[in-house]
């Protein structure tokens, strides 16, 4: 179910007038509302999730008597997803370098599905299982608290990545909280708003960049018109996603983590991975990047680190190369403003880096390269990434800026930027929108809602992170 379908309000609707007037069985149901909404994409999938929760549990509590169960829950979990996300690929490539095709490679691409969620309930088993390894965490005994940590619907298709120590703290107390209108209130907007970018701005985008991606040959304009399209597209997708996510939480009283945080205005790719799918990259820093040794082990192997974490965190999104070299794109960038920061020594380049123009002008050039490394994240194949690349090193600046679809881009800018003002305001934001008259602010309500149906009507996408 994608929470812009008429079947999914149906269904959060009951649940939470049941949640609202039953306090005491709050926990069974979101159990069972998990169950139901999974099961959703799936049967065979929905025993695959309820099986590796189990397994996941037994290993974790297996440690106090043997560590090596810890291992054990490691390869359960990561066999797991590479068996449904990554078989064919390797097939693929074993064919490729070798020529020898794998007989069972046709039977598995015709036969086996990748179950939904799967990158994100992996990762959030695998931070339990090294949090309570580390001793950071002590771990639930309840099997129903962990299954509805595993699987709380409004984050488990796409995030954001949890953990342990953060959602079932918050289950202990849930039946006994009091959950206030202002929370109902503020849980819509915020469901309102993810709905608004899906609806209004991701799937158009989408309409306007399929097209371009789907063609043969492009001009050097459109080869930057479709690297910009899509890197919005991407944002307001996800960024919807991630909105309507906490929304519904904070409507039955649980709190998820922010999970972007306007990334286009960033400075260096340090920033933008502060900024972009939050909830992921402190999961590849903590147990990936420090796991690797962090900044510990010398500058080479510093260096090393980072570009390691990004490839897994390309191969994460996805079983092709073309998501690898984009992780590695980012590697290479992060290290190389790692050595940029070594300038910082000098008193003149710390005194422009402080100026407001040089962040500006930084913000300007890295939201360029940014735009360019989404075309390897979406490109069908490493050609057309590198066919695009070369078209857009070619390109008449002046014929682009002269495009119409310029100004829509200028406009999503204008957009993102205000978004920002917004989120890092929203006390005065609130404040401010309150004294407008009550008839102004029903008559913005009113027009938001007849937008929402009237775009209802047209092409509609799935979530881009479904797919991961």
């Amino acid at each position: 179910m994608v929470f812009h379908s008429p079947n999914f309000i149906v269904f959060f609707a009951v649940l939470l007038l049941l949640y609202y007037a039953f306090r005491s069985i709050r926990l069974p149901l979101l159990v069972i509302g998990n169950l139901l909404f999974y099961a959703a994409s799936g049967l065979g999938m929905l025993v695959v999730f309820v099986s590796m929760t189990i397994l996941t549990f037994v290993c974790v509590h297996g440690m106090k008597r043997w560590k090596g169960w810890f291992w054990v829950g490691i390869v359960l979990n990561v066999g797991n997803l590479v068996l449904f996300k990554y078989t064919l690929l390797l097939f693929d490539t074993w064919e490729q370098l070798t020529g020898v095709s794998v007989w069972v490679y046709d039977a598995w691409a015709t036969s086996v599905v990748l179950p939904v969620g799967i990158s994100f309930y992996t990762f959030q088993f695998l931070s339990y299982l090294i949090d309570v390894r580390r001793g950071q965490l002590i771990p639930t005994r309840s099997l129903i608290r962990f299954w509805i940590y595993i699987s709380f619907f409004p984050q488990l298709i796409a995030g954001p990545i949890m953990r342990g120590d953060e959602l079932v703290p918050q289950l202990e107390g849930l039946k006994d909280k009091r959950i206030r209108f202002a929370d109902m209130k503020y849980g819509m907007g915020l469901f309102m708003v993810g709905l608004l970018k899906k609806i209004a701005l991701a799937d158009p985008l989408a309409s306007y960049v399929n097209p371009l991606f789907a063609k043969e040959t492009m001009t050097a304009v459109e080869a930057w018109l479709a690297a910009y399209g899509f890197g919005f597209q991407i944002y307001f997708d996800f960024s919807a996603y991630s909105d309507m996510a906490l929304g519904l939480a904070w409507m039955m009283g649980i709190r998820l983590i922010l999970n972007f945080d306007s990334p286009y205005i960033s400075a260096n790719p340090s920033e933008f991975w502060r900024r972009w799918h939050i909830s992921l990259s402190r999961w590849i820093r903590d147990y990936i990047y420090i796991g690797l040794g962090g900044n510990r082990k010398g500058p080479v192997r510093v260096q090393l680190n980072l570009l390691a974490a990004m490839l897994i965190s390309g191969l994460w999104h996805g079983a092709m190369w073309t998501f690898v070299l984009w992780g590695g794109l980012h590697g290479v960038l992060l290290i190389v403003h790692r050595w940029s920061l070594k300038l910082n020594r000098w008193h003149g380049v710390q005194k422009m880096r402080l100026n407001g123009v040089y962040r500006i002008a930084a913000v300007f050039v890295f939201f360029h390269i940014i735009m360019w490394t989404w075309v390897f994240f979406r490109a069908e194949s490493f050609g057309q990434a590198m066919e695009m690349t070369r078209l857009m090193l070619q390109v008449n600046p002046v014929a682009l800026v002269q495009h119409p679809f310029m100004i829509g881009v200028a406009a999503l800018s204008v957009l993102h930027v205000v978004e920002y003002g917004v989120r890092h305001h929203e006390k005065l934001a609130s404040k401010w929108w309150h004294f407008a008259p009550f008839p102004i602010r029903s008559a913005v309500y009113t027009a938001l809602l007849l937008l929402l149906f009237y775009l209802q009507r047209g092409e509609t996408y799935e979530f881009i992170y479904f797919q991961f």
